[in-house]
């Protein structure tokens, strides 16, 4: 009988399920457990912008979700070539747009810093454009080049990748960037508008 006050689906891309099968996830997720109504809940969802169809976001605010995390890295052409993830800021725009038309309370952004070919001038190019998407919260994460352990990352050059200085730098850079913006720096990377409910806890 406990209510649910937050509910994730995430660390992937739950969109590459069906419509209809997340329409039965949710019903029965719902019949297991006391989910909060939606004034009250926080029921949030990660999103690959290039796996998003057209019923896709419409269909999840109806069956509970009310906040959207959108994974972007980096818009840099070079950077999205060499980690395999081509995805442009129309492309993206365009999800974040349909999302608050649908009803969404919040959307996010993800990035990495850290990535093959990054330098303070692709970055300093790429945070403008987040800015201008407007997003309510935004995380920047560290890659970690980890070859031994994740396949994929052998394929990648490692002199193409920022130094420890660099990656400082960068960080660095994200965090004026959006504090300049008008975001609040609520920790661990993480930034959000003020008026978003964790930058006035």
């Amino acid at each position: 009988a406990r209510p649910v006050t937050q509910l994730h689906w995430g660390g992937g891309t739950p969109t590459f399920l069906s419509e209809q099968q997340m329409e039965t996830l949710m019903a029965e997720t719902r019949r297991h457990f006391n989910v909060a109504s939606d004034d009250r809940a926080e029921i949030g969802i990660e999103l690959d912008p290039r796996e998003v169809r057209e019923p896709t976001l419409r269909v999840l605010r109806e069956i509970g979700f009310n906040r959207a995390s959108l994974g972007i890295q980096d818009f840099e052409p070079v950077v999205q070539k060499a980690v395999n993830r081509i995805q442009s800021e129309a492309l993206t725009g365009r999800v974040i747009d349909e999302a608050r038309r649908v009803g969404f309370r919040s959307v996010s952004v993800d990035l990495i810093y850290g990535l093959p070919y990054q330098t303070p001038a692709t970055m300093t190019a790429t945070l403008g454009k987040i800015v201008a998407l407007d997003p309510d919260r935004i995380s920047i994460y560290n890659y970690a080049h980890l070859p031994e352990r994740f396949a994929p990352q052998r394929r990648l050059d490692p002199a193409t990748m920022p130094s420890p200085a660099v990656k400082l730098d960068l960080l660095e850079l994200c965090i004026d960037r959006f504090t300049a913006a008008g975001y609040v720096y609520i920790g661990m990377d993480h930034f959000a508008k003020p008026t978003d409910e964790l930058a006035r806890a």
